[in-house]
């Protein structure tokens, strides 16, 4: 359920990536309600890849010009057939560059509270979860919404932060998660994966409460941990555990896999979960 809040309102532009795939519909139609639900406008934003013929100058300019008024066709045509169904602001962008590329510059210009893009595996295929989504939480520095394909919106009322001080920035105090929160008075846990438990420091605990208390002191919430070898693992098990609606997490600055699958014995490790992820950089 959402609940309005006076002079709260930051998510104004939620930016959608499609390139008119089931997964990306799938995150449109998730970007769409969470849209409506926080008074926000959608753009979508599309990067047409020219064929390597046309690349190389074999295709001629009018049938070129053609396949880019074509797309732009479709794209307009998603863009007002979401507009009505959602009864939200719509609107498009096209680009003929690198979709991470073109991405990357239009959200330099734009400023976007948040950037969605859908995904066909679950948030935590390390094989799966795509070259373009990784280099989005690379590159881009706004939030990025990772939507799975079997995601569906309803309403966020469990949110769940994995919280690992060593990467969240000290000027990074997660105010999308905290808006996300407040609009929904969603239940928010903060919870620690320990890779290396060390039973005879509990004052290690106690300073990952204390740093949680400090940044989301104006946000009630609660806060567990579990003891396991691979991170991805320990939050997956917790946000089956938790019934979690959003998944948000920090990125690690040598790599957000690596540090996800760290102490894991294989690079295919495969945890079933339909829940989105929020991934909230630290900025520049």
């Amino acid at each position: 359920m959402l609940y309005k809040t006076k002079d709260q309102r930051t998510m104004k532009t939620i930016i959608v990536a499609t390139d008119f795939s089931a997964a990306a519909n799938n995150a449109l139609g998730y970007a769409a309600k969470l849209a409506s639900a926080v008074d926000a406008d959608l753009v979508l934003f599309n990067a047409y890849h020219m064929s390597t013929h046309a690349i190389n100058g074999m295709v001629g300019p009018e049938v070129l010009d053609r396949l880019v008024r074509n797309n732009e066709k479709q794209l307009q045509d998603l863009s007002d057939e979401t507009a009505q169904k959602y009864n939200i602001p719509v609107s498009w962008v096209s680009k003929t560059d690198d979709t991470i590329e073109g991405l990357n510059h239009y959200v330099k210009d734009r400023h976007p509270d948040l950037v969605v893009i859908g995904m066909e595996s679950n948030v935590f295929s390390y094989e799966l979860l795509g070259n373009t989504t990784t280099a989005a939480i690379k590159h881009l520095k706004t939030p990025i919404l990772v939507v799975p394909r079997m995601a569906t919106f309803s309403s966020i009322e469990k949110i769940l932060y994995a919280y690992e001080p060593s990467y969240l920035g000290q000027h990074n105090q997660l105010d999308l998660m905290k808006e996300i929160a407040r609009k929904f008075r969603a239940q928010l846990e903060v919870f620690h994966v320990d890779t290396h438990p060390k039973k005879d420091h509990p004052e290690n605990e106690e300073n990952l409460i204390h740093a949680a208390n400090t940044i989301l002191k104006d946000i009630p919430h609660t806060y567990s941990t579990v003891s396991n070898e691979t991170i991805a693992e320990g939050i997956a098990q917790e946000v089956d555990h938790y019934n979690a609606d959003l998944l948000v997490m920090v990125p690690h600055k040598t790599g957000f896999l690596a540090s996800l699958f760290k102490g894991s014995n294989t690079r295919r490790v495969s945890l079933k979960t339909k829940v989105p992820l929020l991934v909230i950089p630290n900025g520049e």
